[in-house]
């Protein structure tokens, strides 16, 4: 899987609240989507996103799918003390990553 290592290291930077591994690994044109923001900027994306995380567990990956361009996380955790069952679609252009959509679920 050629974007698996680079998709787990991602949240683990999350995880572990390293912000300097995260932009170095999205393009300077990096989108963010969700049921809540359209497209918002990188930097947006760190103020609104990423600010906003106080507490995050560990992520429980249910899928991991991808192709030459593209791939699809799943995965459970808690992030601010509430259950989240989310999937992530990532877009790549070469090893960084472009964009990313997530849709939210509710936990199982």
């Amino acid at each position: 899987m050629k974007h698996k290592t680079t998709i787990e290291n991602f949240f683990m930077a999350w995880r572990q609240r390293d912000w300097e591994f995260v932009d170095g690994v999205i393009t300077n044109d990096f989108t963010f989507t969700s049921p809540y923001d359209d497209h918002i900027d990188r930097e947006t994306y760190k103020s609104k996103c990423w600010d906003s995380v106080e507490e995050i567990g560990e992520f429980d990956f249910v899928s991991l799918i991808e192709n030459e361009t593209e791939a699809f996380a799943r995965y459970r955790n808690k992030i601010n003390g509430e259950k989240v069952q989310n999937t992530e679609h990532f877009i790549f252009e070469g090893d960084k990553i472009k964009a990313v959509v997530v849709f939210f679920g509710l936990p199982e």
